[in-house]
């Protein structure tokens, strides 16, 4: 009975991979979208959600959304807009934080361009990430634009003025009409 036992254990054994250790781990890592959007605020993009949870009101003393983009603001500064009921959009308008450290995109304290993408290309290795220059960004007077998109829809821009210093930083899940 050993040697039956035996053999049986062998050939279950053959029938196994050369190494277990030869085969790739599941990734528990979010993907490149999933931390960019939690980059920038705990509210999930592409999903229905309460704008009041968000914070305030602040392009108007009552939202209608059906004639405008309400925007609302988080504690960090982060200001979101809602496409229908589903959260499309959420930006950081970088003058207004001053030097305070900015979780979105990894940016941290950098604000100079070169810098910036530093530290964006090391948050999101996988993305690759355009440039345009000021008068072909379309963004304004000595505007210049660098931004990237994601796989399975949704983009990134972050906008730099005249002297290549941060203005701004945006995420997009979907085209608002």
């Amino acid at each position: 009975m050993t040697w039956v036992f035996q053999t049986a254990f062998i050939a279950a054994c053959l029938a196994l991979p050369a190494s277990a250790a030869a085969q790739q781990p599941i990734s528990t890592k979010p993907g490149p979208f999933v931390r960019a959007d939690k980059s920038f605020s705990r509210f999930p993009l592409n999903k229905p959600g309460v704008p009041q949870s968000i914070g305030r009101l602040t392009n108007g003393d009552r939202c209608d959304d059906d004639s405008m983009l309400c925007e609302w603001q988080d504690k960090n500064g982060v200001v979101h807009i809602f496409g229908g009921k589903l959260l499309a959009i959420k930006s950081i308008d970088v003058k207004a934080r001053g030097a305070r450290p900015i979780n979105a995109l990894n940016i941290g304290a950098k604000r100079l361009r070169r810098d910036v993408l530093v530290q964006v290309r090391a948050f999101l290795p996988e993305i690759k990430i355009k440039c345009l220059e000021a008068g072909k960004a379309g963004e304004g007077d000595g505007i210049s634009s660098c931004g990237g998109s994601f796989q399975r829809g949704g983009w990134f821009k972050l906008l730099f003025d005249r002297t290549g210093m941060l203005t701004s930083a945006r995420i997009d899940a979907f085209q608002i009409n």
